[in-house]
């Protein structure tokens, strides 16, 4: 650490941290307004709810802990539900159908 390095004292400080929430805050209410919702209306919750991601059928496999050719089976008999893309054999699912399908397949 540079034991040489000028200070701010501790009142310039605070208010350049000030200014840079403040600035931050009004930015923000900004693009919320332009988007037509109510920053205090809306949770945290659904203000960072990630992108739903498409699981190749490798991943999916992976995340149902069995092979490939039982995804494809499952998925041909409908009981998986799958997308098929560009007009071949490349499948996607997503996170909740891989778990609906395993909980549907769960002995009682």
């Amino acid at each position: 650490m540079d034991t040489n390095a000028q200070t701010l004292p501790p009142d310039v400080f605070e208010s350049i941290v000030n200014t840079l929430a403040e600035t931050l805050t009004r930015d923000y209410r900004e693009r919320w307004s332009r988007r037509g919702a109510d920053p205090d209306q809306v949770s945290i919750a659904s203000a960072v709810r990630p992108a739903p991601t498409w699981l190749k059928i490798d991943d999916a496999a992976n995340r149902a802990q069995c092979g490939e050719a039982t995804i494809r089976r499952e998925v041909r008999a409908g009981r998986l539900h799958a997308v098929k893309v560009g007009g071949r054999r490349s499948l996607r699912f997503r996170d909740e159908w891989i778990d609906e399908w395993l909980e549907g397949t769960r002995r009682k």
